[in-house]
Protein backbone atom coordinates (compact mmCIF):
# COMPACT_ATOMS: atom_id res chain seq x y z
CA UNK A 1 0.00 0.00 0.00
CA UNK A 2 2.92 2.59 0.99
CA UNK A 3 4.43 1.59 -2.28
CA UNK A 4 1.34 2.13 -4.60
CA UNK A 5 0.64 5.66 -2.73
CA UNK A 6 4.00 6.65 -3.46
CA UNK A 7 3.70 5.54 -6.66
CA UNK A 8 0.44 7.46 -7.04
CA UNK A 9 2.07 10.67 -5.70
CA UNK A 10 4.67 10.42 -8.24
CA UNK A 11 2.34 9.70 -11.30
CA UNK A 12 0.30 12.99 -10.07
CA UNK A 13 3.56 14.89 -9.73
CA UNK A 14 4.94 13.95 -13.05
CA UNK A 15 1.67 15.01 -14.65
CA UNK A 16 0.93 18.40 -13.59
CA UNK A 17 4.92 19.53 -14.09
CA UNK A 18 4.15 18.05 -17.77
CA UNK A 19 1.15 20.24 -18.16
CA UNK A 20 2.25 23.55 -16.29
CA UNK A 21 5.55 23.56 -18.48
CA UNK A 22 5.11 21.13 -21.74
CA UNK A 23 8.63 21.84 -22.70
CA UNK A 24 9.44 18.85 -20.54
CA UNK A 25 7.62 15.91 -22.33
CA UNK A 26 8.68 13.94 -24.58
CA UNK A 27 6.99 13.01 -27.86
CA UNK A 28 6.37 8.85 -27.72
CA UNK A 29 4.05 8.91 -30.66
CA UNK A 30 6.30 7.31 -33.35
CA UNK A 31 4.93 9.10 -35.60
CA UNK A 32 6.87 11.63 -38.38
CA UNK A 33 6.24 14.82 -39.73
CA UNK A 34 6.98 18.61 -38.01
CA UNK A 35 8.10 18.61 -34.73
CA UNK A 36 5.66 19.80 -32.21
CA UNK A 37 6.36 23.43 -30.39
CA UNK A 38 8.14 21.79 -26.80
CA UNK A 39 10.68 20.00 -29.52
CA UNK A 40 11.54 22.98 -31.65
CA UNK A 41 11.58 24.72 -28.54
CA UNK A 42 14.33 22.45 -27.36
CA UNK A 43 16.19 21.83 -29.74
CA UNK A 44 16.72 25.81 -30.43
CA UNK A 45 17.88 25.99 -26.85
CA UNK A 46 20.26 23.49 -27.97
CA UNK A 47 21.93 25.14 -30.60
CA UNK A 48 21.96 28.25 -28.65
CA UNK A 49 23.65 26.61 -25.94
CA UNK A 50 26.44 25.21 -28.85
CA UNK A 51 26.81 28.70 -29.67
CA UNK A 52 27.42 29.85 -26.25
CA UNK A 53 30.05 27.47 -25.58
CA UNK A 54 31.82 28.75 -28.79
CA UNK A 55 31.05 32.22 -27.88
CA UNK A 56 29.04 33.19 -30.76
CA UNK A 57 26.49 35.27 -28.47
CA UNK A 58 24.63 37.01 -31.55
CA UNK A 59 23.98 33.61 -32.73
CA UNK A 60 23.21 31.82 -29.33
CA UNK A 61 21.05 35.50 -28.28
CA UNK A 62 18.89 34.68 -31.42
CA UNK A 63 18.40 30.77 -30.26
CA UNK A 64 17.02 31.30 -27.00
CA UNK A 65 14.93 34.08 -28.18
CA UNK A 66 13.39 31.28 -30.50
CA UNK A 67 13.32 28.38 -27.64
CA UNK A 68 11.61 31.15 -25.68
CA UNK A 69 9.00 32.15 -28.05
CA UNK A 70 8.02 28.55 -28.62
CA UNK A 71 8.28 27.46 -25.21
CA UNK A 72 7.94 30.77 -22.41
CA UNK A 73 8.00 28.45 -19.68
CA UNK A 74 11.51 26.70 -20.63
CA UNK A 75 13.22 27.45 -17.59
CA UNK A 76 17.44 26.96 -18.80
CA UNK A 77 16.22 28.70 -21.66
CA UNK A 78 15.52 31.43 -19.35
CA UNK A 79 18.82 30.47 -17.33
CA UNK A 80 21.18 30.93 -20.12
CA UNK A 81 19.85 33.95 -21.87
CA UNK A 82 20.44 35.52 -18.11
CA UNK A 83 24.03 34.47 -18.63
CA UNK A 84 24.55 35.76 -21.93
CA UNK A 85 22.99 38.84 -21.09
CA UNK A 86 25.31 38.91 -18.26
CA UNK A 87 28.55 38.42 -19.87
CA UNK A 88 27.55 41.02 -22.51
CA UNK A 89 27.33 43.74 -19.53
CA UNK A 90 23.31 43.92 -20.21
CA UNK A 91 22.66 43.53 -16.42
CA UNK A 92 18.85 44.48 -16.66
CA UNK A 93 17.64 42.47 -19.29
CA UNK A 94 20.11 39.40 -17.25
CA UNK A 95 18.10 40.34 -14.15
CA UNK A 96 14.59 39.90 -16.20
CA UNK A 97 15.33 36.29 -17.21
CA UNK A 98 16.50 35.06 -13.36
CA UNK A 99 13.92 36.13 -12.14
CA UNK A 100 11.96 34.08 -14.46
CA UNK A 101 14.14 31.23 -13.38
CA UNK A 102 12.78 31.78 -9.65
CA UNK A 103 9.28 32.26 -10.43
CA UNK A 104 9.30 29.26 -12.43
CA UNK A 105 11.10 27.48 -9.62
CA UNK A 106 8.75 28.83 -6.99
CA UNK A 107 5.70 27.22 -9.07
CA UNK A 108 6.66 23.81 -8.85
CA UNK A 109 7.76 24.13 -5.22
CA UNK A 110 3.41 25.40 -4.95
CA UNK A 111 2.28 22.71 -7.23
CA UNK A 112 4.73 20.14 -5.13
CA UNK A 113 3.13 21.68 -1.93
CA UNK A 114 -0.52 21.07 -3.80
CA UNK A 115 0.06 17.54 -4.49
CA UNK A 116 0.94 16.68 -1.23
CA UNK A 117 -1.92 14.07 0.73
CA UNK A 118 -1.57 15.65 3.69
CA UNK A 119 -2.71 19.09 2.45
CA UNK A 120 -5.53 17.52 0.08
CA UNK A 121 -7.11 16.30 3.60
CA UNK A 122 -6.99 19.50 5.38
CA UNK A 123 -11.06 20.97 5.25
CA UNK A 124 -11.36 23.86 3.03
CA UNK A 125 -12.84 26.09 5.79
CA UNK A 126 -9.01 27.07 7.50
CA UNK A 127 -7.79 27.76 3.86
CA UNK A 128 -10.80 29.77 3.50
CA UNK A 129 -9.79 31.98 6.33
CA UNK A 130 -6.19 32.27 5.14
CA UNK A 131 -6.71 33.55 1.77
CA UNK A 132 -9.67 35.73 2.53
CA UNK A 133 -6.38 37.06 5.23
CA UNK A 134 -4.34 37.27 2.46
CA UNK A 135 -6.81 38.77 -0.16
CA UNK A 136 -7.48 41.86 3.01
CA UNK A 137 -3.42 42.65 3.31
CA UNK A 138 -3.00 42.83 -0.70
CA UNK A 139 -5.47 45.26 -0.62
CA UNK A 140 -4.52 47.23 2.18
CA UNK A 141 -0.98 47.21 1.18
CA UNK A 142 -2.25 48.80 -2.68
CA UNK A 143 -4.81 51.22 -0.96
CA UNK A 144 -1.70 52.33 1.22
CA UNK A 145 0.85 52.36 -2.38
CA UNK A 146 -2.75 54.69 -3.97
CA UNK A 147 -2.06 57.27 -1.35
CA UNK A 148 1.61 57.48 -1.62
CA UNK A 149 1.38 57.44 -5.28
CA UNK A 150 -1.18 60.69 -5.36
CA UNK A 151 0.93 62.17 -2.79
CA UNK A 152 4.32 62.05 -5.13
CA UNK A 153 5.90 59.50 -3.05
CA UNK A 154 6.80 56.64 -6.10
CA UNK A 155 9.51 54.58 -4.58
CA UNK A 156 7.21 53.95 -1.26
CA UNK A 157 4.35 53.46 -3.55
CA UNK A 158 6.21 50.86 -5.59
CA UNK A 159 7.00 48.96 -2.42
CA UNK A 160 3.65 48.76 -1.02
CA UNK A 161 2.21 48.13 -4.45
CA UNK A 162 4.83 45.27 -5.06
CA UNK A 163 3.69 43.83 -1.66
CA UNK A 164 0.19 44.02 -2.91
CA UNK A 165 0.89 41.84 -6.16
CA UNK A 166 2.88 39.50 -3.89
CA UNK A 167 0.02 38.51 -1.92
CA UNK A 168 -2.47 38.72 -4.85
CA UNK A 169 -0.74 38.00 -7.88
CA UNK A 170 -3.76 37.51 -10.08
CA UNK A 171 -5.34 40.75 -9.70
CA UNK A 172 -5.30 42.56 -12.24
CA UNK A 173 -5.62 45.96 -11.07
CA UNK A 174 -2.65 45.09 -8.89
CA UNK A 175 -0.93 44.12 -11.98
CA UNK A 176 -1.81 47.13 -14.22
CA UNK A 177 -0.58 49.33 -11.62
CA UNK A 178 2.85 48.52 -10.75
CA UNK A 179 3.38 47.91 -14.51
CA UNK A 180 2.54 51.35 -15.22
CA UNK A 181 4.09 52.59 -12.13
CA UNK A 182 7.41 51.11 -13.67
CA UNK A 183 7.19 52.43 -16.96
CA UNK A 184 6.93 55.67 -15.44
CA UNK A 185 9.96 55.55 -13.46
CA UNK A 186 11.72 54.12 -16.39
CA UNK A 187 12.48 50.84 -15.70
CA UNK A 188 11.02 49.44 -18.73
CA UNK A 189 12.45 45.72 -18.16
CA UNK A 190 10.24 45.47 -14.75
CA UNK A 191 8.07 46.71 -15.93
CA UNK A 192 7.54 44.84 -18.69
CA UNK A 193 7.51 41.86 -16.42
CA UNK A 194 4.55 42.80 -14.84
CA UNK A 195 2.92 42.93 -18.06
CA UNK A 196 3.53 40.00 -18.85
CA UNK A 197 1.94 38.80 -16.05
CA UNK A 198 -1.10 40.31 -16.60
CA UNK A 199 -1.39 39.67 -20.75
CA UNK A 200 -0.57 36.24 -19.29
CA UNK A 201 -4.25 35.98 -17.75
CA UNK A 202 -7.03 34.31 -19.84
CA UNK A 203 -9.38 37.18 -18.72
CA UNK A 204 -7.46 40.16 -19.82
CA UNK A 205 -9.20 42.86 -21.38
CA UNK A 206 -8.52 43.71 -24.87
CA UNK A 207 -7.30 47.24 -23.88
CA UNK A 208 -4.78 46.36 -20.94
CA UNK A 209 -3.80 43.72 -23.63
CA UNK A 210 -2.86 46.36 -25.94
CA UNK A 211 -1.27 48.51 -23.62
CA UNK A 212 0.77 46.07 -22.10
CA UNK A 213 1.71 43.99 -26.02
CA UNK A 214 2.53 48.10 -27.32
CA UNK A 215 4.63 48.84 -24.53
CA UNK A 216 6.85 45.42 -24.87
CA UNK A 217 7.01 46.36 -28.32
CA UNK A 218 8.32 49.96 -27.13
CA UNK A 219 10.97 48.30 -24.74
CA UNK A 220 12.57 45.71 -27.79
CA UNK A 221 11.21 42.75 -26.26
CA UNK A 222 8.98 41.37 -28.95
CA UNK A 223 9.98 37.94 -27.80
CA UNK A 224 7.81 38.29 -24.59
CA UNK A 225 5.18 39.83 -26.26
CA UNK A 226 4.94 37.38 -29.69
CA UNK A 227 3.98 34.35 -27.26
CA UNK A 228 0.71 36.08 -25.85
CA UNK A 229 -0.80 36.57 -28.74
CA UNK A 230 -0.88 32.90 -29.53
CA UNK A 231 -2.86 32.50 -25.74
CA UNK A 232 -5.57 34.73 -26.64
CA UNK A 233 -6.11 34.29 -30.62
CA UNK A 234 -9.11 32.41 -29.88
CA UNK A 235 -10.96 35.15 -27.47
CA UNK A 236 -9.62 38.49 -29.65
CA UNK A 237 -9.74 36.31 -33.18
CA UNK A 238 -11.74 38.73 -35.75
CA UNK A 239 -11.50 42.29 -33.77
CA UNK A 240 -9.58 45.24 -35.52
CA UNK A 241 -6.85 45.93 -32.97
CA UNK A 242 -6.06 42.23 -31.96
CA UNK A 243 -5.63 41.84 -35.91
CA UNK A 244 -3.23 44.75 -35.86
CA UNK A 245 -1.09 43.19 -33.59
CA UNK A 246 -0.55 39.58 -34.91
CA UNK A 247 -0.10 41.61 -38.50
CA UNK A 248 3.43 42.62 -36.82
CA UNK A 249 4.27 38.80 -36.41
CA UNK A 250 3.64 37.69 -39.89
CA UNK A 251 4.51 33.79 -40.72
CA UNK A 252 6.98 33.70 -43.94
CA UNK A 253 8.24 30.04 -45.62
CA UNK A 254 11.42 29.23 -44.61
CA UNK A 255 13.54 30.88 -47.54
CA UNK A 256 11.81 34.07 -47.57
CA UNK A 257 14.45 37.02 -46.37
CA UNK A 258 12.87 39.00 -43.89
CA UNK A 259 14.34 42.33 -42.74
CA UNK A 260 13.39 46.24 -41.48
CA UNK A 261 15.91 47.49 -44.00
CA UNK A 262 18.93 48.11 -46.02
CA UNK A 263 21.87 50.03 -46.05
CA UNK A 264 22.16 52.07 -49.10
CA UNK A 265 25.85 53.77 -48.32
CA UNK A 266 28.68 53.49 -46.19
CA UNK A 267 30.45 56.91 -45.62
CA UNK A 268 33.79 57.15 -42.68
CA UNK A 269 32.94 54.27 -40.12
CA UNK A 270 29.05 55.04 -40.60
CA UNK A 271 26.03 53.75 -42.78
CA UNK A 272 23.14 55.82 -44.47
CA UNK A 273 20.31 53.27 -43.82
CA UNK A 274 16.81 53.51 -45.85
CA UNK A 275 14.58 53.86 -42.87
CA UNK A 276 13.40 57.30 -41.01
CA UNK A 277 10.60 58.87 -39.08
CA UNK A 278 8.42 57.53 -41.90
CA UNK A 279 8.65 54.18 -41.02
CA UNK A 280 8.64 54.37 -37.67
CA UNK A 281 11.50 55.65 -36.14
CA UNK A 282 11.94 58.58 -33.68
CA UNK A 283 14.22 60.79 -32.12
CA UNK A 284 14.72 59.07 -29.22
CA UNK A 285 16.09 56.41 -31.17
CA UNK A 286 19.11 57.90 -31.37
CA UNK A 287 21.67 56.21 -29.26
CA UNK A 288 20.14 53.74 -27.79
CA UNK A 289 18.59 51.64 -30.87
CA UNK A 290 20.81 48.85 -32.09
CA UNK A 291 20.37 47.04 -35.31
CA UNK A 292 22.79 44.19 -37.08
CA UNK A 293 23.53 44.50 -40.60
CA UNK A 294 23.62 40.88 -42.77
CA UNK A 295 24.02 39.59 -45.80
CA UNK A 296 21.29 36.69 -46.62
CA UNK A 297 22.36 32.97 -47.35
CA UNK A 298 22.05 31.83 -50.37
CA UNK A 299 18.81 29.52 -51.45
CA UNK A 300 18.92 26.18 -51.27
CA UNK A 301 17.57 23.73 -53.46
CA UNK A 302 16.82 20.51 -54.12
CA UNK A 303 19.84 18.38 -56.32
CA UNK A 304 17.32 16.39 -57.59
CA UNK A 305 14.46 18.26 -58.70
CA UNK A 306 16.10 22.18 -58.24
CA UNK A 307 13.00 23.20 -56.41
CA UNK A 308 14.07 26.14 -53.49
CA UNK A 309 13.33 24.53 -50.17
CA UNK A 310 15.32 27.15 -47.98
CA UNK A 311 18.28 30.02 -47.21
CA UNK A 312 21.59 28.83 -46.01
CA UNK A 313 22.30 30.98 -42.55
CA UNK A 314 22.49 34.82 -43.12
CA UNK A 315 25.77 35.65 -42.84
CA UNK A 316 26.40 39.16 -40.02
CA UNK A 317 28.40 41.98 -41.40
CA UNK A 318 28.44 44.45 -38.87
CA UNK A 319 26.86 45.62 -35.57
CA UNK A 320 25.44 49.42 -35.95
CA UNK A 321 24.14 51.71 -33.08
CA UNK A 322 21.52 53.87 -34.24
CA UNK A 323 23.36 58.13 -34.22
CA UNK A 324 20.97 60.14 -36.57
CA UNK A 325 17.03 59.78 -37.81
CA UNK A 326 15.61 61.81 -40.37
CA UNK A 327 12.10 61.86 -42.61
CA UNK A 328 13.23 59.10 -45.17
CA UNK A 329 17.05 57.87 -43.99
CA UNK A 330 18.92 57.54 -40.35
CA UNK A 331 22.73 57.21 -39.57
CA UNK A 332 23.98 54.45 -37.64
CA UNK A 333 27.68 54.40 -36.44
CA UNK A 334 29.83 50.77 -37.13
CA UNK A 335 30.50 49.24 -33.95
CA UNK A 336 31.68 46.44 -34.92
CA UNK A 337 32.53 44.48 -38.38
CA UNK A 338 32.39 40.76 -38.93
CA UNK A 339 34.10 38.82 -42.45
CA UNK A 340 34.24 40.91 -45.24
CA UNK A 341 32.99 43.65 -43.77
CA UNK A 342 29.17 45.78 -44.14
CA UNK A 343 28.40 47.49 -47.50
CA UNK A 344 26.21 49.04 -49.17
CA UNK A 345 22.99 46.56 -50.24
CA UNK A 346 23.41 44.69 -46.78
CA UNK A 347 20.15 44.22 -44.87
CA UNK A 348 19.07 45.65 -41.74
CA UNK A 349 17.38 43.99 -38.80
CA UNK A 350 17.11 45.58 -34.86
CA UNK A 351 18.30 43.88 -32.57
CA UNK A 352 16.71 42.34 -29.18
CA UNK A 353 16.11 44.60 -25.95
CA UNK A 354 19.68 46.41 -25.45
Amino acid sequence: MLFASKFCRAVLLLALLLTTFPALAINFSGTSGEQPAPDKALAAYEDGYKNYRKGFFSQAEDCFIEALRLEPNLVKAHYWMGKLYREQGRLEDAIFHWEEVERLNQLIKYRRIALSLENNEYPSYPQMLRTTEQADKAHEAFMKGQQLLDQGHWDGAEVEIRKAVELYGGNHQYLLQLARLLWDKGEQQASVKFYRDLLSQRDVSLAHFTEGFDRMLAARMDYVAQPLLLVHQTRFAGQTEFERMRSLFKAVSNHDVVAAGKIVKRVDGQVIINLGMNEGLSLSDEFSLSMRAFKAGTALADPDTGVVIGRAPDIPSAELLLTKVYKNTSWALIRREFGPGVKAGDLIEFKKAR
